[in-house]
Order: structure tokens, then C-alpha cells, then sequence
């Protein structure tokens, strides 16, 4: 594997303090509301993307989109919004709403959020089958098959991922995020 250029370097070590601040949060701080817990996680699904390797064959060209889809009732689509057309990895961002059952076809991403956990695992096997990297804020996301769970542990997002799904989704995650992470299997 070729060595990390030294650009990409110096912006993978400018961005893990960003990370960490959104991990950390402010330890004297209430517990956030509503939409500024979503606007942590859009940040955090933003950044995330970032260390994120995506299959050669994911996206058309080198300036393809990357579309990021949501599922799902609450705030967590339109805390993604702003970050549309913002660059990940040279990809424009975009964002879908897309309802559960609808074809996922044009995703990179999918993010879950207020679905009843009864279709949880028809999303996330809908998911498998497109090799989809899954975000997801539900209680136990990343044990249920998801990849990414997105968890509050004392105020403050953290997050889990499931190894085995996000290599399900062909996708790869940075070793450097992977050391952020609480790894969790699935059914643990």
C-alpha cells in the first residue's frame, strides 16, 4: 500500500481534533436539545465520511456525488442538509430523504434515525444487499447489524461501530476512526 500523501496526512491530523471535540462535547453542558444533538450527529456523519474508503466502483467518476440518504421521521435530514454540496474525498455531498422500503440505489451512505425498531432489520438487510455503510442513532444500532451507531453516554455523542457490517458494506473505515470507536459485535 503506497504511502499517505503528505497533504492527506496533515488533513486527517487537522481533522481528528474536529472529531474529538464532537465526541467530547462540553462536559459542564446541559443536555443538548433536540436539534443541537442533531446538529453533532449531521457534523459527525460529515466528518465521518472522511475516513471513509469507498469500493472503486461506488461512484461514476471522480467528481460523482456522494449521496447521502436518510430514513426515518425527526431532525437528523435536515441537521445533513447543511452540508450539502460540501466536498467529502472530492465527492459533492448530497442528501436524499428516501422511505424505508424505497430502491437505495443511487446511497453511498444511509442514515437511520426515528424508525420503529419492527423495520429496523428490513432496512438494515437493505442496506447489506446494496453494500451500504449504515449511521444509525437507534438504541443498540450497531448490534442490531448496523455499522456506525451513533450513542449519548453521559450527555455527549459517542460512537460504536460494527466491524463485521462495515465490512459487509465493502466500505472501509480509517484506522484512526476505528481507534475512536467503541467496537461492538453484532448481537453482543
Amino acid at each position: 500500500m503506497p504511502a499517505m500523501p503528505r497533504i492527506t496526512r496533515c488533513s486527517l491530523g487537522l481533522l481528528l481534533p474536529v472529531i474529538l471535540c464532537l465526541l467530547l462535547g462540553r462536559p459542564d453542558s446541559p443536555r443538548a436539545e433536540a436539534p443541537q444533538e442533531y446538529q453533532v450527529k449531521g457534523a459527525m456523519v460529515f466528518n465521518m465520511a472522511k475516513y471513509i474508503e469507498w469500493p472503486a466502483d461506488a461512484f461514476s467518476g471522480s467528481g460523482a456525488p456522494l449521496v447521502v440518504c436518510s430514513v426515518g421521521r425527526g431532525p437528523f435530514t435536515a441537521a445533513l442538509e447543511q452540508y450539502r454540496g460540501r466536498t467529502v474525498l472530492g465527492h459533492p455531498v448530497q442528501v436524499k430523504r428516501v422511505q424505508p422500503g424505497e430502491e437505495l440505489g443511487e446511497c453511498h451512505l444511509l442514515v437511520v434515525s426515528g424508525v420503529e425498531k419492527r423495520y429496523l432489520a428490513g432496512i438494515v438487510d437493505q442496506a447489506r444487499r446494496r453494500s451500504l455503510l449504515t449511521v444509525g442513532d437507534l438504541p443498540d444500532f450497531a448490534r442490531l447489524g448496523g455499522a456506525i451507531g451513533l450513542v449519548e453516554v453521559e450527555g455527549r455523542v459517542r460512537f460504536e461501530i460494527n466491524v463485521k457490517a462495515a465490512q459487509q458494506s465493502r466500505s472501509k473505515i480509517s484506522s484512526q476512526l476505528l481507534k475512536l470507536a467503541r467496537i461492538v459485535r453484532e448481537g453482543d
